[in-house]
């Protein structure tokens, strides 16, 4: 828990620092078989060993958005629902999830260290993964990051060059 602790303070205070040092512009992100739109200020975070295992992971100051894929081949004949109820199990999460637009979004607090965290997290099926998008903020920041939460969401596509 501490290491996770301190990974998520080192992030915050990398956000700070380079909070202002970008596009103000929408960033569209090709994530294999989707497409993510991010506000300009999000900041590629990949790069840091806070990455993990994350397939797309961006922030700023009050906001971090991670994605991560994970092949439908591998999880046999799943629905999208069936993924998402799934996930939830699979990490012990007392949350109802609902039908969002092409995905379900289901929502959850959890502290880390004194901060307690807003997690919102929504899954969705790509041609070839199934994929979770997750945002995540200090709690006290989440009703000024709500409305763009779900701008972001809305915007979340199939890529349209999968396949050709």
């Amino acid at each position: 828990m501490k290491q996770r602790t301190v990974a998520v303070l080192c992030l915050l205070a990398l956000l700070c620092l380079l909070g202002g040092c970008s596009d103000p512009v929408g960033t569209s992100i090709v994530c294999e078989d989707l497409i993510v739109t991010l506000p300009g200020d999000f900041i590629d975070l990949s790069e840091g060993s806070y990455a993990q295992d994350a397939d797309l992971l961006y922030g700023r100051k009050t906001l971090i958005v991670m994605g991560l894929a994970e092949k439908k081949a591998v999880l046999k004949e799943m629905t999208l629902e069936e993924y998402t109820a799934y996930v939830i199990s699979g990490n012990k999460l007392d949350c109802t999830p609902e039908a969002s637009g092409d995905g379900y979004i289901f929502r959850y607090e959890a502290p880390v260290g004194d901060t307690t965290y807003t997690y919102v997290t929504a899954t969705f099926e790509g041609q070839t993964n199934f994929w979770i998008f997750q945002f995540y903020c200090p709690s006290a920041n989440f009703t000024e990051n709500e409305p763009e939460i779900k701008v972001i969401l809305e915007g979340i596509r199939p890529n349209p060059n999968i396949g050709k």
